[in-house]
């Protein structure tokens, strides 16, 4: 191991804790890269499966990518061949079997893996499905669409957050509460801030007067009083909080397992984190805490399908690669 990777791994010693099985990979069929200036795909051993042709591809989800050709957006197949022509206005992703589209006449609706409108037309923002809804707006209030494409839960909240676990966030008059998937409230307390709920049960929230962030429980009763300046949902059995400017990772008991010494740090996702030194990213492993490589890339995502997508470079210098679990580049960044 070099000095660096040794001195992060002292910096960063991740205790023991119990295993939450965040080591198995989702199934993903391909991943976009950009290569010349336009993006095709490659598989999971890092082989091009078609040839760049798209202006930009977005992530695989439920079988598709939303591509763009000049100004419309439609949807291709892992393998790079069109399932949808290019027509929208924009376009978001699959999250079961329907996604969000614009058109210039209709608004926002839901349409198929194969192109076809499900539901309404005529919202004026539609988000991508999640737990079975998916939040859509008219004017100035928002509520949430079922599988159908129609409105289930009446449009009446300010604003909402993503239905995770049977339960979503959204704003009131009185604050923020959380409510069922079929709109009805979960339990009576507000807050001034709410996050989405997560497998481990639990929320983030700040509580009405309060500056600081805590966790909460489906029964609306404070289940971690650890305090944070920031706290993100709990993914893996593990959440992001910050502390003052530096983040760091607790368990499900409020207990720090990585101290808040990170520039940045985003969700746990099959067995890794990406986390920020200074102004470069690289991976943190859930089970020994190890980073998997030296910070060298401007940005991370999480991964997918056993792997992640990374750049180097910025502005008209950006490069797309991705790494496997172990920090190994599958494809070399390109432009």
């Amino acid at each position: 191991m070099s000095r660096l990777l040794a001195l992060l791994a002292l910096v960063l010693f991740l205790p023991a804790c119990d295993s939450f099985g965040g080591d198995d990979a989702e199934a993903v069929d391909g991943f976009p890269v950009l290569s010349d200036g336009r993006w095709g795909f490659i598989d999971a051993e890092g082989r091009l499966v078609s040839s760049p042709q798209y202006d930009f591809a977005d992530e695989v989800t439920g079988g598709r990518s939303a591509v763009r050709q000049g100004a419309l957006w439609g949807y291709a197949r892992p393998d790079g061949s069109l399932a949808i022509e290019p027509q929208y206005l924009a376009a978001g992703r699959f999250e079961g079997q329907l996604a969000p589209v614009r058109s210039a006449t209709e608004g926002w609706f839901y349409v198929d893996r194969d192109g076809a409108r499900v539901g309404e037309a005529g919202y004026d923002s539609a988000e991508p499905f999640s737990d079975g809804r998916a939040a859509v707006r008219r004017g100035f209030v928002w509520g949430f669409a079922g599988e159908s494409g129609a409105v289930v839960v009446e449009l009446q909240f300010a604003a909402v957050g993503p239905f995770r676990e049977g339960l979503a966030p959204v704003q009131t008059a009185d604050g923020w509460r959380y409510i069922d998937r079929s709109g009805a409230f979960a339990f009576g307390t507000s807050f001034d801030e709410a996050g989405p709920f997560s497998d481990a049960g639990l929320a983030p929230v700040r509580e009405r007067g309060s500056e600081v962030w805590k966790y909460v429980d489906r029964d609306g009763r404070i289940a971690l009083n650890s305090t944070f300046d920031a706290a993100a949902p709990f993914s893996e059995g593990l959440a992001t909080v910050r502390v003052g400017d530096r983040f760091g990772f607790i368990d499900r008991d409020g207990a720090f397992v990585v101290g808040p010494k990170l520039a940045e740090a985003g969700p746990f996702s099959e067995g890794r984190a990406a986390v920020r030194f200074n102004n470069r990213w690289t991976y943190l492993r859930r089970d020994d805490g190890l980073i998997v490589a030296s910070p060298a890339f401007s940005s991370a995502k999480p991964f997918r399908g056993g792997l992640a997508q990374v750049t180097t470079g910025s502005g008209d210098n950006l490069r797309v690669g991705y790494v496997d679990r172990e920090g190994a580049l599958v494809w070399e960044p390109t432009r």
